[in-house]
């Protein structure tokens, strides 16, 4: 009743229709999970599919590791470190507590940064992220205040950090800032997922890492992801898992199906690892078999005359590319409507916005995209002006008439 008296209430107001919301489009919710906090939303645009609890404050544990990778790989992309830089270890590098997880570095091995990303990854090691906050910024301090000003740049307001790890309590975030925060970090560098996250093991040491002098492991030694999802989930290839005391356990999953990529986060549950794996698992689930990611043809766009300026007609485009999460019964199809006012004055400036379009699905408008003027078009000469106006008075005039 609820859900039917919200949709209704935004019927009559003609309200926008932009986040695919599931209570806005009636869709059923999801089944309860292991988690204090929880939130899914789409790839293409980071809109809410779901959410329960999303901005309660948690530690996040080994999801900090997402905001230093990100940070770690705006470094390499910036020039100031290569991936394939060997990186001494040393002895602050592996000073931290046992029960961590941990990639077991030691202190005069030799291991290429890449190698040290992948430990984070793969296997959550903490000294691997202490070592590339010391290698990046040259101390942990300096490495957390770069965390710290993207979280404030990507319009993060309750995400903190103190350390790169994940290990302490005192680093905070909500599953919504976490859900955006990952949705970023894949965006940005998007050859992450398969170069790191999507990995289900890694082989550590090997021979060429060693301490001078030291031989290689007698036997192979092969560490399996902490993400338990990845071996059994059909499209998983990331992203995070996180456990301390004080924040139980976390996971951001990532899956993709037919072109549909999921974001789910939870954080705050009690189950232990196999009940996390168990609520990601849920949660794309329920997104997988009830909604669907679609770009629809784009409508061809006319120029729009604008009176009294340098040029005749100004371009119009799409304000955000036109591919956007619909419920899987309304995906197929999707028409589109151009509202497109067929002037305007000068002057007019790049991004001014000059109609939308509007995409339904039988009777139901399932998004708005503004369409905007793609160029600046400043004001004509004086001749030009008085041109235009007379032509403008005397259509006007007839009209009338």
């Amino acid at each position: 009743m609820i859900q039917f008296l919200v949709l209704l209430l935004a019927l009559l107001l003609n309200a926008p229709v932009r986040a695919a919301d599931s209570l806005a489009f009636g869709v059923q919710i999801p089944p309860p999970v292991d988690a204090k906090a929880v939130i899914v939303i789409d790839m293409a645009n980071g809109d809410v599919l779901f959410e329960r609890n999303a901005d309660a404050v948690i530690p996040p544990a080994s999801l900090t590791k997402i905001m230093s990778m990100m940070v770690a790989l705006d470094a390499v992309a910036g020039g100031r470190i290569s991936l394939d830089s060997r990186i001494p270890i040393v002895w602050d590098d592996v000073h931290l507590p046992y029960r961590s997880s941990l990639l077991y570095l030691r202190e005069g091995m030799n291991v290429p940064f890449d190698e040290l990303l992948r430990g984070m990854a793969v296997v959550s090691g903490n000294d691997a992220a202490k070592t590339v906050a010391r290698v990046v910024s040259g101390s942990t301090e300096s490495f957390v205040e770069l965390m710290n000003a993207e979280a404030k740049r990507i319009g993060l307001v309750h995400t903190r950090f103190v350390e790169p790890s994940g290990l302490s309590e005192l680093n905070s975030t909500t599953a919504r800032e976490m859900a955006i925060l990952a949705r970023t970090y894949m965006l940005r560098h998007p050859s992450a997922l398969g170069s790191y996250h999507s990995r289900t093991s890694m082989e550590f040491p090997t021979a060429d890492v060693m301490p001078p002098g030291e031989p290689a492991p007698a036997v192979r030694i092969v560490l399996r992801s902490t993400n338990g999802l990845l071996f059994d989930y059909e499209g998983c290839d990331g992203l995070k898992t996180g456990y301390i005391d004080e924040s139980g356990y976390n996971l951001v999953a990532t899956a993709e199906r037919d072109g549909t990529r999921i974001i789910s986060v939870t954080l705050g549950g009690e189950s232990g690892p196999k009940g996390r794996e168990q609520a990601g698992a849920t949660l794309l689930d329920w997104a997988f078999a009830r909604w669907r990611t679609v770009t629809p043809p784009k409508p061809a766009l006319p120029e729009v005359r604008t009176w009294g300026g340098s040029r005749e007609t100004v371009q119009v485009k799409f304000a955000a590319t036109p591919t956007f999460t619909v419920p899987a019964e309304l995906a197929a199809g999707i028409q589109a409507r151009l509202e497109l006012e067929g002037e305007t004055e000068a002057p007019v400036a790049m991004g001014a916005r000059l109609g939308r379009v509007v995409y339904t699905s039988g009777d139901r408008v399932v998004r708005r995209i503004d369409l905007v003027a793609a160029g600046d078009v400043p004001l004509g000469n004086i001749f030009v002006r008085m041109r235009d106006a007379v032509i403008r008075f005397f259509r006007n005039l007839f009209k009338r008439g």
